[in-house]
């Protein structure tokens, strides 16, 4: 196992992950949709609708992030070979960031916790740990020559609303590897 992640994807698994990384994009930007929804209904008298909106936003956010992480493992495997330390690093924290935002929206949805309950937490995953992932990964690409602008794009997918933006981009790029 370990040699696979270790060997250079094949062409074909990076255009499929590119095709992975335009479906998390589609579904990243109906939740930010959904999102804005929910908080311009709290505005009004229809807060209940909010809510209905704030869950489905909630249930794109677990399959974002799900999808992202082969995302993650792709990009793992093409960028160990410029710097092997850094990415092994990036990729660990990413992807338990990632797991965690997965586990975290699950429990959510399921009202196992609150979203009071739920908000340091998904906050720390997101920012700290898929936003840390995302901004060493978008470093080391730039090394690359295929992933030109990948830190500021990147730096861009830190905040919820820049995820499909990044998607879209890395989508792209992955899909004419």
């Amino acid at each position: 196992m370990s040699e696979v992640l270790h060997s250079v994807p094949s062409v074909s698994a990076i255009h499929f992950t590119g095709g992975i990384a335009k479906v998390s994009a589609v579904i990243s930007s109906v939740g930010v949709v959904f999102f804005i929804i929910m908080y311009a209904l709290f505005f009004t008298s229809h807060k209940e609708l909010g809510n209905t909106f704030g869950m489905i936003n909630d249930i794109c956010v677990a399959i974002q992030y799900l999808l992202t992480i082969p995302i993650a493992l792709t990009l793992y495997r093409i960028l160990v070979v410029y710097n092997p330390t850094l990415i092994r690093i990036a990729t660990a924290v990413g992807l338990i960031g990632l797991v965690s935002t997965v586990v975290l929206q699950l429990l959510l949805i399921f009202g196992v916790l609150t979203f009071a309950q739920q908000f340091l937490w998904i906050t720390l995953a997101m920012i700290v740990g898929v936003g840390s992932w995302l901004v060493i990964t978008g470093l080391i690409a730039r090394s690359t020559g295929r992933l030109p602008h990948s830190l500021a794009i990147s730096i861009l997918a830190v905040p919820y609303f820049g995820y499909p933006l990044w998607a879209f981009w890395l989508g792209r790029r992955l899909s004419v590897w």
